[in-house]
């Protein structure tokens, strides 16, 4: 049997709840005793209150003996001490309330009782009240096992996700530094003093990258400031070739979004869009706060697509692919990239709810 342990009895809230439910058990058997054997019903309610306070009195032990001491224990031994716990709260429960009515009513009342003679359904009513005391445990911890399960995989849940975002983003971390590397090595021999330029930038790159993993959401600003060094880099690869053109509402600056998820946009339009065409073309960024979330667009006027590569490259494009994950178990499936290609180009957006405040 598995291992439970149960919580201190809480006695400031546990007490009167219990003391209440004792003494409208009480009153109702008294009333039922009034009924059938015609006592009167202020004798039979004493008689009852006696008897039921002392029941209350001896669950204590029993409440330690079935939470504490026969909770874990294995089947043959957890049946053999409820029965042997069953007897004995009966006895001691039926030897103590012989005695003291005898004490409290006299001899005259208590041969009139005749309690004697229903001594056996008193201890049947007492082992009765045992196997209450067992079932309402037994529940009790069900729903307690099963409120732990329900947590416990509500945790594994949530770890499993921010494992696998990490996945996610550990891997655009290698994709973007080899494609930046082969921006500087093209630079090393026609251009040294470019490609010093694109070193110094390429440590501020890969600076944000590591700071990054430490929080799930980073100001925009910070994000576009990164973006903005990642095609400076790809800008001086390109030249005059690559133009970038950047509409970015000021209102939406201060406004937390998922860090390097614009990188991997930026370098599928300079890839696939700009970079195939003899001329180049221009990439737009383009930022908008609306009531409750943030409308982010990457577009470019490149060679676009084809067009069964476009349908498919949310699935077969490692970045786009990645991106659209993290979005969708962040944010939700709204949140998803939308594609469309057209003779105009190549166009990637997605939106995320307004988020303000640094996130732990």
């Amino acid at each position: 049997m598995p291992s439970f342990k149960t919580k201190p009895l809480s006695w400031g809230r546990g007490l009167p709840v219990s003391l209440l439910a004792w003494t409208a058990y009480s009153m109702i058997y008294a009333a039922i005793l009034s009924l059938q054997a015609g006592v009167v019903y202020v004798y039979a309610l004493f008689g009852s209150l006696l008897s039921h306070y002392l029941m209350a009195l001896y669950s204590v032990p029993v409440w330690f003996l079935i939470t504490r001491v026969l909770a874990n224990k294995r089947w043959p031994l957890h049946l053999l001490g409820h029965f042997v716990g069953a007897l004995l709260y009966a006895y001691a429960w039926h030897a103590s309330f012989l005695e003291l009515f005898h004490r409290l009513f006299g001899e005259k009342v208590w041969q009139q009782a005749q309690l004697f003679v229903i001594k056996y359904w008193l201890i049947h009513e007492a082992i009765i009240v045992y196997a209450v005391f067992v079932g309402i445990f037994y529940v009790w911890r069900y729903q307690r096992q099963l409120r732990e399960k329900e947590q416990r995989e509500a945790e594994l849940r949530l770890h499993a996700n921010q494992m696998e975002l990490a996945v996610l983003k550990a891997q655009l971390n290698p994709h973007f530094l080899f494609n930046t590397l082969n921006s500087i090595n093209a630079l090393v021999g026609s251009d040294p003093e470019a490609a010093r330029q694109v070193l110094a930038q390429l440590a501020e790159v890969l600076r944000y990258s590591l700071e990054s993993d430490r929080q799930p959401l980073a100001p925009l600003s910070e994000e576009l400031r990164f973006v903005e060094t990642y095609l400076a880099i790809e800008k001086a690869r390109f030249g005059r070739r690559l133009q970038v053109k950047m509409e970015i509402d000021e209102s939406a600056r201060p406004l937390l979004v998922p860090p390097m998820i614009l990188q991997p946009l930026a370098e599928n339009a300079v890839k696939h869009g700009i970079a195939p065409k003899e001329e180049g073309g221009e990439l737009t960024l383009r930022v908008q706060r609306r009531e409750n979330h943030l409308a982010i667009e990457v577009l470019d006027n490149g060679a676009g697509a084809p067009a069964m590569l476009a349908a498919n490259l949310l699935n077969n494009g490692r970045g786009l692919h990645n991106t659209d994950l993290r979005l969708r178990k962040m944010f939700g499936d709204e949140a998803g990239l939308q594609v469309s290609n057209g003779k105009d180009g190549f166009r990637v957006k997605f939106q995320v709810p307004v988020r303000v405040g640094l996130m732990d």
